[in-house]
């Protein structure tokens, strides 16, 4: 959003002094990536869609597009735990979708009946116009309870942290929506595309998944570096945010200083932590923000030698139904879905933790936490000894749930915003969770800001 300003500002010719307020003693939030011996850990998020253009255009005028690397060609493919072992998704399944029939009447991961009712999926009529449905209602509307259970489930756990009975159909996976409204069968509508989904690979699609060869941090550096000089105050806690309707200006009181004064403000804190600071200015804005939903996720980067693993490690990673009761919710075997992230002869793998599914997994103490990880691994994947370093990093309340009601509780947010001028607000918890939508969220913002004062 500042940087965005920056260049509003350069193009207008237009002076603006602008101010970034980060109570953290570093930028980025959750996105933190670190060298060690070789290995490149993320301790967040490690990659961003390209279906997306955001994250990709910004690079570009940051410089550093350069940087930018994809997946490998090889061993696209998602792995799902079944009885103890790992599955592989068959070849062309788009999620819950099964597009290519040999491949998948060939898997054992679904039971005949199973596999029958999620192809009978093109003939299950549409949905008609009506209350907001979640993916749990949807997937088990067109392709059953088997389908929901064994694979649209755990992708949800492992992709939002959330459970799909709450989430929305409409906010977190609206491209399955419009297949229905469109074609009035998912399955019939990925046929259609053009894209002969049939030779994609398995589970998410892998080939649209991009990052950076020194890891995600270096959005966050790049970023940071075109700030103007003494923009950014870190360590610079702000508790509360009130106007004065006199003047028209916002007053920003900080843990060590302030108050601060701004002709806007826009913030790119969590909902939770908006709402804390929105208090005394909008109670029903703040409560609006204060309901919310969140759920906590740990990251667990553990590095291996490579002769030490049984398992081939022929895909990117795999992802647990909570029906198998365990502690891991989803793995990516980060070496091999990006290059440079662990040393030759050694395998770098991250686990997750945490979500709806895992909520008491995610507040284990961590000797108790690490324990139980590599106990699943170890049976999942065949690995032999301990890992030569395991690292846990917690993200408590980091990912927000889009429920059923989302939409119509950031309309109300939306209305009651036109109440305050010169306040703003962006991040994961409004127009998407994803950084491309983060990034173009945050963007749009600026620019309504940049209006505002002109």
């Amino acid at each position: 959003c500042a940087h965005r300003l920056t260049e509003l500002v350069a193009k207008g010719g237009t002076g603006l002094e602008i101010t970034v307020f980060d109570g953290a003693s570093r930028v980025g939030g959750t996105i933190e990536s670190e060298k060690r011996d070789g290995f490149l850990l993320e301790k967040g998020p490690d990659s961003f869609i390209s279906e997306k253009p955001w994250v990709v255009d910004l690079s570009k005028r940051l410089g550093i597009d350069s940087e930018i690397i994809g997946t490998p060609g090889e061993n696209r493919k998602t792995f799902v735990v079944k009885n103890g072992h790992l599955i592989p998704l068959p070849e062309g399944f788009y999620l819950v979708a099964p597009v290519n029939l040999v491949s998948f009447l060939k898997t054992p991961l679904f039971s005949w009946r199973g596999k029958l009712r999620m192809l009978a999926e093109i003939w299950i009529p549409k949905k008609k116009a009506g209350a907001e449905e979640s993916i749990a209602s949807f997937i088990r509307r067109r392709f059953g309870e088997e389908a929901l259970r064994q694979v649209g489930q755990p992708m949800i756990a492992g992709i939002h942290s959330g459970d799909p009975e709450n989430l929305s159909i409409s906010e977190v996976l609206p491209r399955f929506k419009e297949l229905e409204e469109k074609h009035g069968s998912v399955i019939r509508g990925l046929l259609k595309s053009g894209k002969n989904p049939a030779k994609e690979a398995s589970g998410p699609r892998y080939s649209l998944f991009l990052s950076y060869r020194e890891g995600m941090e270096t959005l966050v550096r790049a970023l940071a570096g075109k700030l103007p000089q003494g923009a950014l105050r870190l360590g610079t806690e702000i508790r509360k945010i009130t106007r004065d309707h006199s003047t028209g200006l916002w007053a920003l009181v900080g843990q060590r200083g302030g108050p601060y004064s701004a002709d806007a403000v826009c913030l790119a804190s969590p909902a939770r932590r908006a709402a804390v600071l929105l208090q005394e200015t909008s109670p029903d804005i703040s409560k609006q923000l204060n309901e919310i939903p969140y759920e906590s996720v740990a990251t667990i980067n553990l590095g291996y030698r490579e002769g030490d693993i049984a398992h081939a490690l022929d895909g990117f990673g795999f992802v647990v139904p909570a029906l198998e009761r365990m502690a891991l919710v989803a793995c990516t075997f980060a070496n091999r879905k990006f290059s440079g992230r662990a040393p030759k002869g050694f395998v770098l793998l991250r686990a997750f933790v945490g979500g709806a599914f895992g909520r008491k997994f995610f507040e284990m103490a961590d000797d108790e936490l690490k324990r139980s990880a590599q106990k699943e691994l170890e049976a999942l994947l065949g690995i032999k000894k301990e890992p030569v370093f395991c690292e846990i990093h917690r993200w408590r309340e980091s990912m927000a749930q889009y429920g059923v009601s989302h939409h119509d509780r950031i309309a109300k947010i939306e209305n009651s915003l036109k109440n305050h001028p010169g306040l703003f607000l962006t991040g994961s918890a409004y127009r998407g969770t994803g950084i491309p939508d983060c990034i173009h969220d945050a963007e749009r913002q600026a620019e309504s800001l940049w209006l505002s004062l002109r």
